[in-house]
């Protein structure tokens, strides 16, 4: 099988990156792989086994999307390609879906994200086209990729749209170093004076992530635990906004914004608390790294959380955007130890079927998700 994908992730072009190695995993289903990426860099294009990356490069995002048409219908007219597949409903998708309508070749889209959610409309103006690019997008793919029966019920729903063709593939997480992680002496003495420790991981982009609310909910918190600890670890554009933020609420002593660190499965061990505030997240894989590394949760009612977290049972889920909830799911956890170790356990007993998903079992369902598009659907 031959696949065109588009993307839009300059990141997959560098070979040190995560993107790069996680595509290089995804092609081997045994698919041929040929990508389109867009990236204001200069690249060259490269083959790796049976992985073929074209960049298609320009300063202007307006000439990447016009070089990634003109490179994809180059390739369309030099070789048959049995599925054309989108990273997202937004302006990839509208590539695919027009090399999709001039060559006839089936249309997929992924959905890494929930764009039928209002906060994501609400977040600016491009989440807001997009969401409507997306209401125009989505029924007209042959086969939709999800990564969340949350998703995948709000499209089915939204558009009264076949079941038969989503297909539901969560982001592979590959868990198992989480559960084997031990203790970090040297972390262990660098917080040793904090005895209440929280810490949440993911791109500093405010209007997804939402990390501010976890600034608002510490003002309130310090003054019940004054040697609480928070710890924000990622990089992103809005990392300035953070520590202005930081300095601003007077929190330097009690919040750490930590750049982003490979060794976050022992990270992980000196902490009490995972915290996830998002305002939209397509899945979560770092809900489920935090599980494993044995850490109750509390996160916002996102991604997967009614699939993998229950509120109460083994773990809390709060209402989006709400300081409030947010601050009295922690509060109740910081008093109430037992409770706090019982969802620990319970969530490392929840994601033991994630250990279970084998790599060569997950590209068998990523390449029946692509089979879909050719056998059954629209």
């Amino acid at each position: 099988m031959k696949l065109l994908i588009i993307s839009q992730d300059p990141a997959i072009l560098r070979e040190d990156s995560s993107a790069h190695q996680r595509v290089r995993f995804y092609a081997g289903t045994g698919d041929e792989w040929h990508m389109i990426v867009m990236s204001e860099e200069v690249h060259v294009a490269r083959a790796y086994t049976n992985l073929f990356v074209y960049p298609a490069c320009a300063r202007s995002r307006i000439l990447q999307r016009f070089q990634a048409y003109r490179r994809a219908a180059a390739l369309c007219r030099a070789m048959h390609f049995d599925v054309i597949s989108a990273q997202g409903p937004d302006e990839t998708g509208l590539i695919a879906f027009a090399l999709s309508r001039r060559f006839h070749i089936p249309l997929q889209l992924q959905v890494h994200t929930d764009v039928m959610s209002k906060w994501y409309r609400k977040a600016s103006w491009k989440e807001f086209a997009r969401y409507y690019l997306a209401q125009f997008l989505l029924p007209r793919a042959q086969c939709i990729r999800v990564v969340s029966e949350r998703i995948a019920k709000s499209i089915a729903s939204h558009f009264q749209y076949p079941l038969s063709c989503l297909s539901i593939l969560p982001i592979f997480t590959d868990i198992k170093n989480f559960i084997d992680a031990t203790h970090d002496e040297k972390i262990e003495a660098r917080f040793r004076n904090y005895s209440f420790k929280m810490i949440a991981v993911g791109r500093f982009m405010e209007k997804e992530k939402n990390f501010s609310l976890l600034f608002f909910m510490m003002r309130e918190f310090v003054t019940l635990c004054p040697d609480a600890l928070l710890v924000v670890v990622g990089e992103g554009p809005d990392r300035k906004y953070y520590e202005s933020m930081r300095h601003r609420h007077h929190l330097e002593k009690n919040v750490i914004i930590e750049p982003w660190r490979n060794d976050l499965a022992s990270f992980y061990q000196s902490f009490d608390l995972f915290l996830l505030p998002s305002n939209f997240e397509g899945w979560g894989a770092a809900v489920l790294e935090a599980m494993a590394s044995g850490l109750a949760v509390v996160m916002t009612d996102v991604g997967l959380a009614g699939e993998v977290i229950t509120d109460g049972e083994n773990g809390r889920v709060v209402p989006v955007g709400s300081v409030k909830d947010f601050f009295s799911a922690i509060n109740d956890l910081y008093r109430d130890q037992k409770k706090r170790y019982l969802f620990a356990e319970r969530g490392r007993a929840t994601v033991q079927q994630y250990v279970e998903e084998t790599k060569s079992r997950y590209l068998s369902r990523m390449k029946k998700s692509f089979e879909l598009c050719i056998n059954k659907c629209l």
